[in-house]
């Protein structure tokens, strides 16, 4: 059994398409199928389920998938292990970050001019499992034990409206009044975007959304542009502020939470850049 096996099996596992593996290891799809096939023989099991046009793990595939990851886990802990007792401070830091995603490219750049041995590997979509992440940023309540909980930033959020709408008059408003405005929105893969949506499902109101994107920088645009109304964090987005918006409160005020979950198994770099982040100066 070979550590290139058990490499191509595991991406394969997590993808179940033989070419997204080939392209993303830029090898031939026959070597790779070669390969899973050779490790199948060796196991005396079938780990995927094979159809004409499909491939799907199995259930002894499920189960292989678990050691595997626990394994690479094992070896990359090592390897932190080793780096964290030589003294020296580097390596690599997974970060997935759901929100406060400005804030966090302005922290991590002055870090990396502090430590420029550590690196990072960011995640925006959150696709992988949460256990093999370093560090998550995010707004969300996580109950997994993997994880130890800090608190990041509690912000207002806040309806931002051209100042040439008629409700720009008024210092705070009902989400129960938006009925008949035009939203603009990130995408629902943004916690900014859930949040909208639950506010609004609370109200018992159907947003009449016209914008809908992935870029924080459009919704700004979109704004100064006076082409909808959007919900906007105080804070994190203090940045995207223009003279021709005006910020609402929201009912008697919203807040959104971040927090930080830190993975227990992460490595010492993790550690010090969770300490950088919690020793930053904020704008709160």
């Amino acid at each position: 059994m070979e550590f290139l096996q058990l490499t191509y099996f595991q991406h394969t596992a997590k993808t179940e398409n033989i070419s997204h593996t080939a392209t993303h290891f830029r090898v031939p799809p026959s070597s790779v199928s070669a390969s899973i096939k050779k490790l199948e023989n060796e196991l005396g099991i079938q780990l995927f389920d094979r159809t004409a046009n499909r491939l799907t793990l199995n259930d002894n595939g499920k189960r292989f998938l678990k050691a595997v990851d626990n394994i690479f886990s094992e070896i990359e802990q090592a390897k932190n292990d080793i780096s964290d007792m030589s003294g020296k401070i580097h390596g690599k830091i997974h970060l997935l970050i759901n929100n406060n995603r400005t804030m966090l490219t302005d922290i991590i750049s002055e870090f990396r001019s502090i430590y420029p041995e550590i690196s990072f590997i960011l995640d925006f979509d959150g696709e992988k499992s949460h256990a093999e992440y370093d560090m998550l940023i995010t707004d969300e309540i996580l109950t997994s034990n993997v994880f130890e909980c800090y608190d990041f930033i509690s912000e207002e959020v806040m309806l931002a409206v051209h100042k040439t709408n008629p409700i720009a008059n008024r210092d705070s408003i009902n989400v129960s009044e938006l009925l008949n405005e035009k939203f603009l929105c990130l995408h629902k893969n943004y916690s900014l975007r859930a949040f909208t949506d639950r506010l609004c499902r609370e109200a018992c109101i159907n947003p009449d959304i016209v914008i809908e994107c992935f870029v924080l920088q459009c919704i700004r645009d979109y704004l100064v542009m006076g082409m909808g109304v959007s919900l906007f964090p105080a804070v994190s987005w203090q940045r995207q502020i223009h003279p021709s918006i005006k910020l609402l409160r929201i009912n008697d005020g919203v807040y959104r939470h971040s927090r930080i979950y830190i993975n227990k198994k992460t490595s010492l770099c993790t550690r010090i850049f969770l300490e950088h982040i919690l020793k930053a100066d904020s704008p709160l």
